[in-house]
């Protein structure tokens, strides 16, 4: 939360309604040509944005080493950093994310994955709630996987804010992971869950290990930024069955 001065078909009824159709196959892992691309999209926290230092150390490039390592040295692997920082879905996220999807689509190099971290800009900074956000990520999830990305959603990490603020995070997480579990119980490939709760759960760790992951009780240190990469990672080799 870096501070700035500044046509898909769904079910029409019942529980499914919101199920959305890809409108190209997913892309999944090209074997054949051993290539992949991953979009990590995404607020501060992707761009990797340590506040005390003023500089920005994403995990990206941690992810994009540990795809390496485990598809091995002839895969063609390329993690895109998207992060933008101070921004959420209900504004300059969604101009960002759909131009990504553009420029994918205009060059012929689609993205195979995309990992979605987002949303604590519209909670702390445009104090906006968990529904509207909810439905703005839905959203952009769906244009994703129109265009045969799999999508792999961060929910929005805790931070050090407490009381409604923290409420509408929760409330938001749950809409999200509820959501997700019921795309992929109805078929849709094309999502899936990386949740890292309770590794980056501020509020109810030790001062020690706070110190540890969290800069500012909002974007991380280096060793947190390189545990978010590691469970990043880890969340996208399953996804893809490596």
């Amino acid at each position: 939360m870096r501070q700035h001065h500044r046509p898909l078909q769904a079910a029409p009824t019942g529980a499914n309604r919101h199920i959305l159709q890809a409108a190209r196959p997913l892309l999944g892992l090209d074997r054949e040509n051993k290539n992949l691309r991953v979009l990590a999209f995404g607020d501060s926290i992707t761009e990797g944005w340590i506040h005390s230092a003023w500089a920005k150390v994403p995990w990206s490039p941690r992810v994009e080493q540990k795809l390496q390592q485990r598809l091995g040295g002839d895969w063609n692997i390329e993690v895109v950093n998207g992060g933008v920082g101070s921004a959420g879905v209900l504004d300059r996220l969604n101009d960002a994310f759909r131009q990504q999807l553009s420029s994918a689509k205009s060059s012929g190099r689609p993205y195979h994955f995309i990992t979605f971290e987002a949303g604590i800009n519209d909670l702390l900074l445009q104090n906006r709630n968990a529904p509207e956000i909810f439905e703005r990520m839905r959203e952009l999830w769906a244009l994703a996987n129109a265009e045969g990305s799999t999508v792999a959603v961060i929910p929005t990490l805790p931070t050090n804010v407490a009381g409604e603020r923290e409420q509408q995070r929760l409330a938001l997480t749950a809409k999200v992971r509820e959501y997700i579990k019921h795309q992929r119980a109805a078929g849709n490939k094309g999502l899936f869950l990386i949740d890292v709760e309770s590794t980056f759960a501020y509020l109810s760790m030790s001062p020690e290990r706070r110190a540890q992951l969290f800069d500012d009780g909002v974007h991380l240190t280096v060793y947190g930024y390189e545990l978010l990469g590691d469970l990043v990672a880890r969340g996208l080799s399953i996804a893809m069955d490596l």
